[in-house]
C-alpha cells in the first residue's frame, strides 16, 4: 500500500498526489485533470457523500472495535494463544491507521489541523508503516496457522510465543526504518492564495519515489497476496479433512490413522477457521483498490479527462472498501469465534503485570528468608 494516489496530466506533465474527493470538490474539479463539470456529475455527488459520512463512521467504530480486540488478546484467557501476539499487533496497527485516516479526513475540511505541516508528514508516515504492518501481520498469522494445522508436530517449536514475538519485532522494525524515506521525498509547501500548507513530493525525488513505490507494491501487494491465497487454500483443505475425519469417527466408520489430525484439537480448528475468515476478507477488501491502482498506473497516460474522473471516483469507492478492512476485524472475530465472544465478557487481567507481581513476591520472600 502506498499513501500516494497519483493522476498524471499528460498535457502539462503534472503529477497530483494525495488527491481526496474533498480536495477535488474544492479545487481539482476546476483543474485540467478533470472535466469542468465534474462537480455536477451525479456519480461524483454520490462518492462525495460517501467520503463525507462513511470515512468518519469507519474510523470511529473501527477504533472502538480494535481497542476492544486489544483488550481481549492481551488481558483475557485468549492471551494464552501464541497467535494472540500477532492479533494484538494487528489491532494496534489498524488503530493507528484509522487515527491517521480520521485526521486526514478532518484536515481536508479544516486546514487549521494541518497548518504546522508536521501532522501532514506524520500522517503520511503512519499510513505507510501501518499499511505495511497490517498486511504482513496477516501473512504471519496465516503462516502460523499453516504450521500449526498442516505440520502440528513442528508447531510447538516453530510457533512458540518467543518466536512469534521475534517475528513481530523484526517486521515492525523493518517498516519503521524503511518508510522513513517519506521524510526525504516529500516537503511542506503553502497552498496558493491560502495560509494552509500541504505535503507534496519533491521534484528531485520523483524518480526515487517511483522506484520505492514499485518495491512497496511488491512487498505489500504481490508477495503477501500470493502467500495468503496459497496458504488459505491449504488451510481450508486441512480443516475439511479434519472435519471429515471426525464425521467418520462419529458414524463409527473406519478411517486411516493420521498423526497430523490426531494431534489437532477442535479448539485449534475453530481458531483456524476464524483466522481464515479474517485473511480471506482481507483479500476481498484489498483486491479492488489495488487492481484499479494498477490499471491507472498502466493506462494513466492514455486516458482522457472524463475517463480519469470516472476512474478516480471508482478508486475512491474501492479505497473506502480498503479502509473498511482496518475496521471490520472486530466484527469478524465476534461472528466467527465463540472463544472471542466468551473472552470479551471476561474481566480484563493484565497477565504481564501479574507475572511481574509474582516475581517480585518470590524475590521478596527469598530476601526475607535469606
Amino acid at each position: 500500500m502506498t499513501s500516494f494516489d497519483s493522476f498524471h496530466d499528460s498535457d502539462k506533465g503534472v503529477h497530483w498526489y494525495n488527491v481526496s474527493i474533498a480536495e477535488v470538490n474544492h479545487s481539482a474539479a476546476n483543474s485540467s485533470i478533470f472535466s469542468e463539470d465534474s462537480s455536477t456529475e451525479p456519480f461524483y455527488d454520490f462518492v462525495h457523500a460517501l467520503y463525507l459520512f462513511v470515512i468518519p463512521l469507519i474510523s470511529i467504530l473501527g477504533i472502538i472495535g480494535n481497542v476492544l480486540s486489544i483488550k481481549v488478546f492481551l488481558c483475557t484467557t485468549f492471551n494464552k494463544q501464541p497467535s494472540s501476539i500477532y492479533l494484538a499487533a494487528l489491532s494496534v496497527s489498524d488503530t493507528w491507521f484509522l487515527v491517521a485516516l480520521l485526521m486526514g479526513w478532518l484536515g481536508s475540511f479544516d486546514g487549521t489541523i494541518q497548518q504546522s505541516g508536521v501532522s501532514c508528514m506524520i500522517s503520511i508516515y503512519v499510513t505507510y508503516v501501518t499499511g505495511f504492518l497490517s498486511v504482513w501481520y496477516v501473512v504471519l498469522i496465516v503462516i502460523d496457522r499453516y504450521i500449526v494445522v498442516c505440520h502440528p508436530l513442528r508447531g510447538p517449536r516453530l510457533c512458540s510465543r518467543k518466536r512469534v514475538a521475534i517475528a513481530s519485532s523484526v517486521i515492525t522494525t523493518f517498516a519503521v526504518i524503511f518508510y522513513t524515506h517519506c521524510f526525504h521525498t516529500t516537503m511542506i509547501v503553502k497552498k496558493a492564495n491560502s495560509k494552509d500548507v500541504q505535503c507534496v513530493v519533491q521534484k528531485d525525488a520523483m524518480f526515487t519515489l517511483e522506484i520505492i513505490t514499485y518495491i512497496d507494491s511488491v512487498m505489500t501487494i504481490g508477495l503477501p497476496f500470493i502467500a495468503i491465497f496459497v496458504l488459505n487454500c491449504s488451510l481450508i483443505l486441512a480443516v475439511r479433512k479434519f472435519n471429515m475425519k471426525h464425521i467418520r469417527f462419529s458414524e463409527r466408520k473406519l478411517y486411516s490413522y493420521s498423526p497430523q489430525y490426531s494431534i489437532l484439537t477442535k479448539a485449534q480448528i475453530r481458531l483456524t477457521i476464524m483466522l481464515v475468515v479474517v485473511s480471506s476478507v482481507f483479500l476481498i477488501l484489498n483486491l479492488p483498490s489495488h487492481a484499479i491502482r494498477l490499471y491507472i498506473m498502466i493506462k494513466g497516460l492514455a486516458m482522457q479527462k472524463q475517463q480519469r474522473l470516472i476512474l478516480f471516483l471508482l478508486q475512491q469507492i474501492f479505497q473506502i472498501l480498503y479502509y473498511t478492512n482496518f475496521a471490520i476485524n472486530f466484527i469478524l472475530y465476534m461472528s466467527s469465534s465463540t472463544l472471542f465472544r466468551k473472552c470479551l465478557k471476561e474481566t480484563p487481567k493484565c497477565w504481564v503485570l501479574q507475572k511481574l507481581r509474582l516475581k517480585k513476591t518470590l524475590l521478596d520472600r527469598r530476601t526475607k528468608y535469606g
